[in-house]
């Protein structure tokens, strides 16, 4: 779509362009870019309703991206049919300020493109087409002149869940006005759509085939949808990037002979998005499948993807960039060989990391194998000409060899007192400070033993003299400051804790029968897994990574990889949300499970 005339005169009009505000475009070799996801305030804003924190935290994420050689920031700024920027069409988004519609004193994208291309860096607006909430169907909770709410007949329901249409034509031209909005207000570099188009396996009506006339006309509406934004883009500012970030798995080759040779959920027949014929008529700018396995998957093959798509796009002006899914430990601790690998395939033009979260708090060291790949060529200094040797050299008189001046010993290190008094506890703590020394004792004279991130979920052991006793999820043992460490407070709310972060689930989770139950939707969503609900039949099925639990409703027998078993509680409806049992689910997915009777904290290790 981005014409090659519109890039010529750029080149000619750059010298004319120097004193222009317009931010021009670094040539940049590759793609080195990394979602920041707004949903849930996963990566950003941490404080809601502080425009002056808010800012201040953008830029030092960005300086720390800089740091490490990110070239690209793609910045969810509509993340639930709302905006994090001045629209006339979309309500505030209450992940700014904790009330939809409110206006949070600045306008957030103006400053992040401002900061961006301060930087040399480009800034992608990305958005979430459909979605409109991520719980809820109460469309009266939505701000008032919300266009879902005004236009109850653009939204349909599914696993409580409130979605734009995508068969209405109402809602194809709100998705359309919203592009335009933007570009023709925003300097951005480019537009990026992620991969949910329908809910993941929303039923197809009874007697309907994943390839018959429903199913294709699905995948049409969504083609319509994708062609009139790339066109109003093309229309407005062809300047300006359209790219989409589909599921990893376009279709496997036992449904299609043309597929992939995996194993996993289809975007084709799950989400019915048909990218195959996106890249084919050209209607986007880059693709960014997420690969988000391991090199030694068995049945989603990181390097046979890799090759997969890279087979897609020859002979297309469609650029390959591929999605890292880097908040998985077995993806994280093995990305250098992934960039290996991408490098092998002259179509891959880049990588994308998922998410924000993970690469600052250096997941399995992911941020310290970007930044040695990125910014850690070492320059080998040219070496001098060798002089010629004299003839008939004159051996110098041989000097005494000089005494070795002595070698001062290290100074030993403050070991802890024997009479150090020190306070049992036994306790869950939450980090209030960002990068946090964990030291080898109680004073900033001891060593550092690493660096603990913002609310990070901490094991208490012990008090002394303002510091905690504290272990890490990694088994880490050492003191924390308690002027940054906030206790967890004993209550009757069960708590969730996954991978050493504090999540907070639509509905608080239950304990039935010795059982902790929680809403489906915390699988889903922090575990990574697809879910599917079959209404008929009040099953449902949890899929990831190749793994398959279904369960039903009222039921204690369950079907874990094919395998029946039998649970002590069922899981059951309360309030309108499906309840689970997390620890079942949790460890049949490969995660690890720890309860805390005390403050009744449930703690996830994810795999």
């Amino acid at each position: 779509m981005k014409k090659v005339i519109a890039m010529l005169l750029m080149v000619i009009l750059m010298g004319n362009l120097a004193g222009s505000q317009t931010f021009a475009k670094q040539y940049k070799e590759e793609m080195r870019a990394v979602w920041i996801a707004t949903v849930s305030n996963i990566d950003f804003p941490k404080v809601k309703d502080n425009a002056a924190m808010q800012q201040a935290e953008f830029i030092q994420k960005l300086d720390e991206l800089e740091d490490m050689g990110i070239n690209t920031v793609m910045v969810q700024v509509r993340p639930k049919a709302d905006a994090l920027y001045y629209s006339t069409i979309n309500p505030w988004s209450d992940v700014l300020t904790g009330v939809q519609g409110k206006y949070p004193g600045y306008d957030p994208l103006a400053f992040m493109i401002e900061q961006a291309h301060k930087r040399g860096m480009e800034i992608h607006a990305w958005l979430n087409p459909y979605r409109i909430t991520s719980s809820g169907t109460d469309l009266s909770a939505l701000s008032e002149g919300h266009p879902a709410r005004l236009n109850p007949s653009w939204v349909m329901t599914y696993n409580n869940a409130l979605y734009y249409n995508p068969e209405v034509e109402g809602v194809k031209q709100h998705i359309e006005d919203t592009i335009e909005e933007i570009i023709r207000n925003y300097n951005v570099d480019g537009i990026h759509f992620d991969d949910y188009f329908y809910p993941s396996g929303y039923p197809l009506p009874a007697g309907e085939g994943p390839d018959g006339v429903v199913a294709n006309s699905r995948r049409e509406h969504v083609n319509e949808m994708v062609r009139r934004v790339s066109e109003v883009i093309e229309q407005v500012d062809p300047e300006v990037e359209f790219g989409i970030s589909p599921m990893g798995i376009w279709k496997n080759n036992n449904t299609d002979p043309t597929g992939s040779a995996t194993g996993g959920s289809q975007s084709y027949y799950t989400v019915y998005a048909d990218t195959r014929t996106w890249i084919q008529n050209e209607w986007i700018d880059y693709v960014v499948p997420q690969i988000y396995w391991e090199t030694t998957h068995k049945t989603a093959n990181y390097e046979t993807l890799v090759s997969w798509w890279s087979n897609e796009v020859k002979g297309t002006d469609v650029k390959l960039y591929i999605g890292q899914g880097i908040y998985k430990d077995t993806v994280a601790k093995e990305l250098t060989k992934q960039l290996d690998i991408n490098k092998r395939y002259k179509q891959v033009e880049g990588s994308v990391y998922f998410s924000l979260k993970d690469l600052l708090n250096n997941r399995q060291g992911v941020a310290d194998q970007i930044r040695t790949y990125y910014t850690g060529d070492v320059q080998i200094p040219e070496i001098p000409s060798i002089p010629e040797v004299p003839s008939t050299p004159e051996i110098p008189n041989i000097p005494e060899e000089p005494s070795v001046p002595e070698i001062p010993t290290k100074p030993e290190l403050p070991e802890l007192p024997q009479d150090l008094q020190i306070t049992p506890v036994d306790l869950k703590g939450i980090v209030t400070g960002n990068n946090l020394n964990i030291r080898s004792g109680p004073g900033t004279q001891y060593t550092s033993l690493g660096k603990v991130h913002s609310d990070t979920v901490v094991d208490l052991t012990g008090e002394v003299q303002g510091w905690y006793k504290a272990v890490l999820a990694d088994g880490t043992a050492g003191w924390l400051s308690s002027d940054y460490v906030a206790p967890i407070p004993v209550g009757s709310e069960i708590k969730l804790v996954l991978d050493g972060k504090l999540i907070v689930p639509p509905v608080a989770p239950v304990i039935r029968n010795e059982t902790t139950l929680v809403p489906l939707r915390v699988i889903s969503e922090n575990l990574k897994a697809l879910v599917d609900w079959n209404k008929e039949t009040k099953m449902i099925t949890i899929t990831k990574d190749g793994e398959e639990i279904k369960l039903v409703i009222g039921s204690k027998v369950v079907w874990a990889n094919g395998n029946e078993k039998s649970l002590t509680t069922a899981p059951t409806m309360i309030e309108g949300t499906t309840m689970v049992p997390i620890r079942f689910i949790s460890e049949n997915l490969g995660a690890s499970v720890d309860w805390n009777i005390k403050q009744k904290i449930v703690s996830i290790l994810s795999n």
